[in-house]
């Protein structure tokens, strides 16, 4: 063996040692991290598995926090209990409707990053749910109206005391409505006589469209629906004369929900979730988020397209030129890789134990500080939030760990091997 081959070997296998671990590296974070965060499967089933769509409805929408918001969109639709927003919200949006929802964004953003499309267009789709808004509240309205009670109205003769009485009571009730009140309790007509129902009716009704405080909207809506009103009221059925009115009543206020909730989104009645990310950053605008984005995606793509390569080379070439600068010593040849794939394996291996431990404690730090940036996340919603980055997290985290440990094993074969072919070389001929 010459001087110069010494040399080489004695500047060479560091540095090929060094490719080694360096394709080990790449090549356990292109399986275990770039594949995983590219594979919208990683996300859609770790949201299932922790139940999240039921978790939105049984944990999240009760929260008061939340509450306090949908009844916000609501505007003036008062709802009595975080059970009945919970109720409307999963008819207007059921949970496989939603999934649905979440998972084609998932689609719509790893389309994007993989370039199989040029534009990243991130939308819920609130078009069917908007369509279903004012039947949904006008039938939860009714369905309420089912469930009021009704109050004695003391004597049943028809005396200008009664007539009054009942009226103001009626006007009342018809003023809450209009309101988007649902009243806690209506004067009953049931045992006051068919003509004294009339003189109620005649007088109390009129009144309403003499007041300032129901808009244009709402008196020509009853104004159309007198008739239906006046022949429930007369033949004394007190929950039908409020379900006759309700509907002109209650639409305006109603409609003005819908428009309040239409104003957040586009003209195909969807959210754009890259403005409203945007929105709630004080970083970025939706345009600068945007270029954020692009420069992230050919990021990506740039390190996607050498990293496979690159890790190929690093780490099969590395092993091969290392084996063949050690030959004609087949022993040699095998001991060397043998020796840095061991090194390589056990440093990723302590590495990813240590990631592993420490991961769960900065992902807890990670959602502390984005809670604290947004106070008014409801206590569930933290959970939840908390839940899934720290399952995301840790299947990323635990994926070097056991491929290092296999080779580890390899390469103290590959050792093993090398030693027992130094022991029996002198006894079979030829072998070097």
């Amino acid at each position: 063996m010459g001087l110069p081959l010494m040399i080489l070997r004695f500047v060479a296998t560091p540095i090929l040692g060094i490719a080694i671990f360096a394709g080990l590296l790449l090549t356990l974070v292109e399986s275990n991290i770039s594949n995983k965060l590219l594979d919208a499967g990683f996300y859609t089933d770790t949201i299932a598995e922790h139940n999240t769509y039921a978790r939105i409805y049984d944990d999240v929408l009760l929260d008061q926090k939340a509450t306090d918001k949908m009844q916000e969109l609501l505007g003036d639709v008062k709802v009595v209990s975080p059970e009945d927003i919970v109720g409307l919200v999963r008819g207007l949006l059921p949970p496989e409707y939603l999934q649905s929802q979440v998972e084609g964004a998932i689609q719509n953003s790893l389309a994007y990053l993989n370039e199989d499309t040029e534009t990243l267009d991130v939308y819920l789709d609130l078009g069917p749910a908007m369509d279903r808004v004012k039947p949904t509240l006008l039938a939860y309205i009714d369905s309420r109206i089912d469930a009021i009670p009704e109050e004695d109205p003391g004597p049943a003769e028809c005396t200008p005391t009664t007539v009054k009485q009942v009226g103001d009571g009626y006007q009342g009730v018809f003023r809450s409505l209009a309101g988007g009140q649902v009243p806690a309790s209506l004067p009953s007509i049931k045992v006051i006589a068919e003509p004294c129902r009339v003189l109620i009716f005649d007088s109390a009704f009129p009144a309403l469209f003499a007041d300032d405080t129901l808009d244009a909207r709402t008196t020509d809506a009853l104004g159309g629906s007198t008739d239906a009103i006046r022949e429930a009221f007369v033949t004394g059925d007190t929950h039908g004369v409020l379900k006759a009115a309700a509907r002109p009543l209650a639409e305006p206020v109603v409609d003005d929900a819908i428009g309040k909730i239409r104003e957040k989104l586009d003209d195909g009645d969807r959210v754009n979730l890259i403005r409203v990310l945007a929105e709630n950053s004080n970083e970025f605008t939706e345009e600068e988020l945007r270029a954020e984005l692009a420069e992230a995606r050919e990021a990506v793509v740039r390190y996607r397209s050498l990293e496979g390569t690159i890790a190929f080379l690093m780490l099969y070439g590395g092993a091969i030129i290392l084996a063949v600068l050690h030959l004609p010593k087949l022993s040699a040849a095998m001991r060397w890789p043998g020796i840095f794939l061991f090194i390589s394996g056990g440093l990723i291996f302590i590495i990813g134990k240590i990631f592993e431990s420490k991961a769960v404690d900065f992902l807890i730090t990670a959602v502390d500080k984005i809670t604290e940036n947004a106070p008014g996340i409801p206590g569930p919603a933290v959970n939840l939030l908390s839940d899934l980055v720290l399952s995301f997290g840790q299947q990323l985290t635990t994926g070097f760990a056991a491929p290092a440990f296999t080779v580890l094993i390899i390469a103290a074969l590959l050792f093993a091997a090398s030693i027992v072919l130094s022991i029996v070389k002198p006894f079979i001929p030829g072998l070097s």
